[in-house]
């Protein structure tokens, strides 16, 4: 059921208004992610927080080089930024919410006492299993597909397996459990509701994939036309990063589609298309890939474009109610391409030995290979300015058949990367609840 734009308005001004009476009693939060994670799965919860009177001082993501097998650098690195936030906003406790890989770094920073002191709450997100709480700080543990029999004694174990292992985070329902477990009261909304076009802000980082590390360089942002992904004058910003990557926040129309551009010396520019940014947004990840990286195994020549389309939600192909994924109105999400098992976030899409022709239906090596990554080949022409376009459309699972498109330049790959980043969220939630063990 779709909301009028007049009962949102509403719900922003009420929210808006309620925040700096709530904002006293609110523990900051921190985010810990998953393997080749980063703050893009805390993207939409965010807002989700926010938009329930959550400030933004309050909301943070920590990441770290999931390219390394080991913790020790994860664990140490949290206890100081922790403090940080703590030192920053003067709280005297946060609240961490950990996902996947994300829930070991935490088990193991809880089972220093001086260290779980400084946590008030924990959720739990699909990953580790105990026989109690880590540190004894109290805990939500929510339980997606890839961990369906997890368990930590004495915790609120809340079985979510219908979803992806991802999505079990990014979710709507996700999200209600975590607000109610954080706050002792339901969410008054579990939308990501949307702010007035012109209040609208956009802030984040220049990354290496996956190491999470910051890139130097300058950012563009251009405004475009949403039908052909042309861009549209000037640049309306163009801003330097930082040391560590960061770039913003920087005023942007709600209403608009964007092309976010990273510009490197010495390195193709890596363009960077959205749906409309409807609601500020201060998690966004530029992520490129170092050489050597996962980047390297798709083949580049000036005849054809090549995409890496990500949504943090699962691509599920095999399933009854499944995803589509079409380029130029071509689904490239065969069974075999994203099936529900390989818990697929990111598909790279291009033309498999530059031969000017596609194989649908295969998933190409070695990205079949790779957790949460798939290939496929699809000879997609470019133009050397990009001067025609892509229309790259999703069909999503749990909706209500509806698509979505954004429309991106053919440019031409041996000059050019392009990723297109789809929302993990639908209008509304995607189902129940699931099932609570207490």
């Amino acid at each position: 059921m779709r909301i009028p734009l007049v009962a949102l308005v509403v719900a922003l001004v009420s929210t808006v208004a309620a925040a700096p009476a709530q904002a006293d009693a609110l523990a900051p939060i921190v985010f810990v992610h998953g393997q080749q994670g980063s703050a893009q799965q805390w993207q939409s919860n965010a807002k989700r927080f926010s938009g329930n009177g959550y400030p933004d001082a309050a909301l943070h993501a920590y990441e770290y080089d999931t390219s390394i097998p080991t913790n020790d650098h994860a664990v140490a690195g949290l206890e100081a930024f922790i403090t940080r936030v703590l030192a920053r906003t003067g709280a005297t406790k946060v609240d961490v919410i950990a996902h996947s890989r994300g829930t070991t770094v935490m088990h193991a920073y809880l089972s220093v006492p001086e260290r779980a002191a400084a946590v008030r709450k924990y959720v739990n997100v699909d990953g580790r299993s105990s026989a109690t709480p880590p540190g004894g700080v109290p805990t939500l543990a929510l339980w997606g597909s890839l961990q369906p029999n997890g368990s930590i004694g004495g915790a609120t174990n809340v079985y979510l397996t219908t979803l992806g292992h991802t999505e079990t985070t990014t979710s709507a329902d996700g999200f209600a459990h975590m607000h109610r477990f954080l706050r002792g009261r339901p969410a008054f909304t579990t939308r990501v509701v949307p702010e007035l076009p012109a209040l609208v802000r956009i802030a984040g980082r220049t990354t290496y994939y996956p190491q999470n590390e910051g890139v130097e360089g300058v950012v563009q942002v251009w405004e475009l036309d949403s039908r052909t992904g042309a861009r549209v004058g000037a640049p309306r910003h163009t801003v330097r990063t930082g040391a560590d990557g960061s770039f913003g926040p920087l005023p942007v129309n709600g209403r608009e589609h964007y092309e976010l551009v990273v510009l490197r010396d010495g390195q193709p520019p890596h363009h960077n298309y959205f749906e409309p940014f409807e609601r500020s947004d201060r998690f966004l990840r530029l992520q490129v890939s170092r050489p050597g990286g996962i980047t390297d195994h798709v083949d580049r020549c000036p005849t054809h474009s090549a995409l890496t389309v990500i949504r943090n939600r699962e691509w599920w192909s095999d399933q009854p109610d499944h995803d589509r994924l079409e380029l130029n109105g071509v689904n490239v999400l065969e069974p075999a391409v994203s099936p529900r098992l390989r818990q697929v976030l990111a598909a790279f899409a291009f033309d498999d030995g530059c031969d000017l022709t596609s194989t649908p239906g295969v998933a190409l090596p070695p990205f079949a290979t790779l957790p949460f990554l798939t290939g496929v080949d699809a000879y997609l022409p470019a133009r050397a300015d990009g001067g025609g376009t892509i229309r790259v459309t999703q069909t999503a699972r749990g909706g209500d058949g509806a698509t979505r498109t954004i429309a991106v330049p053919n440019w031409p790959s041996d000059a050019h990367a392009v990723t297109v980043q789809f929302k993990d969220y639908l209008d509304g939630g995607t189902g129940g609840l699931g099932r609570t063990s207490p």
